[in-house]
């Protein structure tokens, strides 16, 4: 439960998102790239400040990976790891690891394997706001065009790799939970 300065701030933070959102679109055009570009980040900063208002527990069978998924070759198929490669070699990867370094222990393990939930959520909630206003705000395929695009490259992709990343995580926890255990007998 927040309480009423969390929930305040909270509400103030998404009515700037609105409203500066709302200025990027009448000042550049709802159906340009700069309002797509500049929309997605304006929502992924909105996110990342509303997740550290509440403490997220992410414990949906949602997040758990589906048998289609457990061995990645659905998401090899889509291009995950080329877009990963891409997160390497502009640096985001680089940028991501230093915030969130892997470390030798089941609980860093835990936490980066909760990163990916928390990292999911936030590009779906901001991938159906985009394909929202997408609906919302073009009349044609043609304007929307820069919406669609900007949601699959930086919202659509990172959920796909999210999920991709997952199970190998909660295959490496497993693992070293089975090694602790049979270390203790």
């Amino acid at each position: 439960m927040m309480d009423s300065n969390k929930w305040l701030a909270s509400v103030i933070a998404t009515l700037i998102a609105i409203f500066t959102s709302w200025g990027v679109g009448e000042m550049f055009s709802y159906g340009s790239f700069v309002f797509a570009w500049s929309l997605n980040f304006i929502l992924m900063s909105w996110y990342t400040y509303l997740a550290s208002q509440v403490n997220l527990k992410l414990d949906s069978d949602y997040f758990e990976p589906k048998p289609i998924e457990r061995n990645g070759s659905i998401y090899k198929y889509l291009g995950v790891q080329a877009y990963r490669k891409t997160l390497v070699w502009i640096g985001w990867e680089k940028i991501n690891k230093k915030k969130n370094p892997i470390k030798n222990s089941l609980l860093s393990l835990k936490v980066n394997e909760y990163n990916t939930r928390a990292s999911e959520l936030g590009h779906t909630i901001i991938a159906l706001i985009v394909f929202a206003i997408a609906i919302g705000v073009s009349s044609s395929l043609g304007e929307a065009k820069w919406l669609i695009l900007t949601n699959l490259f930086l919202n659509i992709y990172p959920i796909m790799v999210q999920r991709f990343n997952r199970p190998r995580y909660s295959r490496i926890i497993g693992l070293r939970r089975n090694i602790n255990v049979s270390k203790i007998i």
